[in-house]
Order: C-alpha cells, then structure tokens, then sequence
C-alpha cells in the first residue's frame, strides 16, 4: 500500500482551492481553522484529521479521493465529475429471486458511487448488511447511464454479470426506471425492470406496478420477438 505523500496532498489541496476561487483567509475561515493551518496543509508540514478533510472537501466541492492522488492528474469537480448523479449512494428496486422459499418479490438494494481518476466504480450492496455482491463501473451520456457490475469473488466463486440501463433523460432527483440483465444459478439470462431512486424509498403498490412487464410489452415480443421494455419516466409518477 502506497504511503501517504503530504507534499502530493498539498499540492492537490492548494489545486482544488485555487480552481474553487478560494484564498487560504477564505477556507480557514469556513472551516474554523487559521490560515497559518491551512498553508501548513499546502506545505506539506501538516497532516489534517479525518474530519478536516472531509470539511476542507465539502467546502470545495470536490471527492476526498481528489486530494490523495497524484499531483499530475486533473482535480475532478462533483458538478463536472463522471458521476451523473452527484451523489454518493443510490437505491435499487427490482424483481428478485429468493431461492430459500422459490420466490419472487420487489427488493431493495444500495449502489455505492466511488469517484476514480479513470472511471466512476460502483458496488452493488445489501440494503440492510451492506454485503458486497458485485462491484463494477458507470458509462452515463445526458439520456442513459449504465451500470456494469461482475461478481466479487470474495463473495461469488461464479461467473456473474449484471448490466443496468438506467433512463435519466427526463432528469435525476425523480424515481428513474430501467432495465436489468442478469443470470441465475445455472446461467440462465433474465431481463427485469428496475427502478433507482436517490432517496430511500417505501416500496408500494404503484413502484410494484412500474416495474411490472405490461401486456403492451408481452405482446410486441410476440409480434418481433423482441422484448422491448418501456422505461419512460412518466412525469405524474416522478412527482
């Protein structure tokens, strides 16, 4: 594991405040510090807590992993970062398989967002332990984002792919509807609905209904063979 270089720190904290706008007065004043700190932060002669990081990277906008890299790398912005939803955490909803009663039901799952210099990586949890299912990285333009996630094998000795294309055409504060592809135990795909929402959200009768394959949709695979999900967000349901 790589020490930790004070000098890189510095140098990418003294970076990230210029690009914020931000004099040494500026930042040790939000922060409660005094601008003799925040130059010895710069300097290298200072190593900040924990929790002055995470102050010094809420007040510049930026993911505290920016001020670890490399000096030579790009500070990556939240507002101009390659996480479209600016946030840390989303919730999953879809149809899920429980093999233990040979079920289906509506289940929710976290998405963790971890921003890196080369792509947005993503972990795919259990919403109530926090278990690692798959790990994997985000693809997003202004219309879709997608999420591919592989097996962690710490946790999966099979091969496991799963793939989610997340309409966010229509905005990203709302409930946005997808589509997603996986394989069961036997390898065998499926295809599904699913819902992510950036808030923790009840599951109720009109989510379930949403994600619901619609006679409309059984009938056009009949027609081309094709399954041709629909994953417009309709206006009414996102508000």
């Amino acid at each position: 594991m790589p020490k930790f270089n004070k000098i890189e720190f510095g140098n990418n904290l003294k970076k990230a405040r210029k690009i914020k706008g931000l004099s040494q007065e500026n930042l040790a004043k939000t922060i409660n510090k005094n601008v003799s700190t925040i130059a010895r932060f710069e300097s290298g002669k200072l190593s900040p807590s924990a929790e002055e990081i995470s102050l010094i990277c809420n007040e510049l906008g930026i993911n505290e992993y920016e001020l670890f890299k490399s000096s030579s790398d790009n500070i990556v912005n939240i507002e101009n970062s390659t996480n479209p939803f600016k946030v840390k955490e989303l919730f999953l909803y879809y149809q899920a398989y429980y093999p233990s009663s040979n079920s289906y039901k509506v289940s929710k799952f976290k998405i963790k967002i971890t921003e890196k210099p080369e792509k947005c990586k993503v972990d795919f949890l259990d919403y109530k332990t926090n278990k690692l299912y798959m790990t994997g990285h985000i693809l997003s333009d202004t219309n879709i984002a997608i999420f591919i996630f592989e097996n962690y094998k710490e946790y999966s000795p099979r091969l496991e792919l799963t793939e989610i294309i997340l309409n966010i055409s229509n905005g990203i504060d709302g409930i946005m509807l997808g589509s997603l592809t996986c394989t069961n135990g036997q390898y065998v795909p499926s295809i599904r609905k699913c819902a992510i929402s950036k808030q923790d959200i009840e599951i109720t009768e009109e989510l379930i209904n949403k994600l619901t394959i619609t006679t409309k949709e059984i009938e056009n695979l009949k027609n081309k063979n094709i399954l041709y999900l629909d994953i417009n967000n309709s206006y009414d349901f996102e508000n």
